[in-house]
């Protein structure tokens, strides 16, 4: 008997579609028991978010963990693999996330086991993976393999759906704008990642798994928005500094500082950015090597 344990947090309701598609093919195999664990925060996070959207930016990248329920899994169980399924929030994992890894149960549960992480982001997810691979690495777990199902609208038309979803919960189609989120169809097309893992699994042999997964498109990096994200990653973590300043998630004394970032932010994606996207653009053809060596290294999982 092989063990699969599910570790979910999705707000939306989104990622938990992503995870039920892939963990699909795993449901028909023989001799497989799989748990399902959702992450469940004390004091939970709104869906839509509202104003609250901007205020967790500082916990979200200095990682600072929120108060989780008890988990129901049994951390002494040996599974065979683990999927962690995660948002990016921030260019980081998110806090509910990031929290359950820094528990005591994780460091018992993912010690020297078999893990894949599965995301559904918009489009930026490096920096967040990095930070997640860290942590795993220090926690002594063996990240086998990585899948990323991100919105793939146009950059500046997938900011204005993914805001209009987040705060005012209005995922469908509308006007000139299409439905904010990963497709429906790449959702559906994702059962072939699950298929990839249950062979996976049922030979024992995952030296192979994250090189059949990126074959079958599970992973893609995009060069110039990768280097975006080192770039705003840097600044997001001095203005997470100087946000802090002023106090814990939901102080008044801070919400002048969050609206200054969330300005700023707005300001940055669509006046600055569009300039920066394409120095990065142009960089990734004259030094095409590295772009190639940058890329491959950021789809892998070592």
């Amino acid at each position: 008997m092989k063990r699969i344990l599910v570790i979910c947090y999705s707000q939306s309701g989104q990622l938990k579609k992503i995870t039920d598609q892939v963990v699909r093919p795993l449901n028909s195999l023989k001799d497989i028991d799989i748990t399902w664990e959702r992450i469940q925060p004390v004091h939970d996070y709104p869906f839509p978010w509202g104003r609250e959207f901007f205020d967790c930016f500082p916990e979200s990248v200095k990682g600072i963990p929120c108060e989780l329920k008890p988990f129901n899994f049994d951390p002494a169980i040996n599974y065979d693999l683990i999927i962690i399924a995660y948002q990016s929030w921030f260019l980081s994992p998110s806090i509910p996330i990031s929290s359950f890894l820094q528990s005591e149960e994780a460091a018992v549960l993912l010690k020297d086991k078999k893990v894949i992480t599965l995301l559904g982001v918009r489009n930026m997810w490096v920096t967040s993976q990095e930070i997640l691979k860290k942590r795993l690495a220090d926690l002594e777990a063996d990240l086998v393999g990585n899948i990323v199902l991100t919105d793939r609208t146009n950059n500046y038309i997938s900011i204005i759906t993914i805001i209009r979803w987040l705060i005012n919960g209005r995922k469908g189609a509308s006007w000139i704008f299409p439905e904010a989120g990963v497709s429906s169809e790449d959702i559906e097309k994702s059962t072939v990642f699950g298929e990839i893992i249950a062979e996976a699994i049922t030979g024992s042999q995952f030296k192979n798994l994250q090189q059949n997964l990126i074959q079958a498109g599970a992973v893609k990096v995009v060069y110039h928005l990768m280097s975006i994200e080192f770039t705003a990653r840097r600044i997001f973590n001095k203005f997470a500094d100087y946000v802090l300043k002023k106090g814990k998630a939901g102080d008044v004394s801070r919400k002048a500082r969050v609206s200054l970032f969330k300005w700023y932010l707005l300001v940055v994606i669509f006046i600055v950015s569009p300039a920066v996207s394409l120095f990065y653009i142009i960089k990734g053809f004259l030094f095409l090597r590295l772009k190639r060596q940058k890329s491959a290294y950021y789809e892998g999982v070592k």
